[in-house]
């Protein structure tokens, strides 16, 4: 399954990090802020970046984020 590149963060500043994991199980993503500097957050605190995606693979994504 493709899932997103990125996500926008959106408790803090709004800026767009590269996804390093999606944890299904949990509904938790760990984005990446700087070389060695990672931040796991639940799906609901972040907006994925669908632009390299087709429909089709935005809805298997979110149907197996379960969102």
């Amino acid at each position: 399954m493709k899932i997103p590149k990125y996500a926008v963060l959106l408790l803090d500043r709004n800026v767009k990090f590269p996804v390093e994991k999606i944890h299904f199980e949990t509904k938790q993503v760990t984005l990446r802020e700087k070389p060695k500097v990672y931040n796991t957050v639940s799906v609901k605190n972040v907006s994925f970046d669908f632009s390299d995606l087709t429909n089709v693979e935005i809805e298997n994504f979110k149907r197996a984020l379960n969102t």
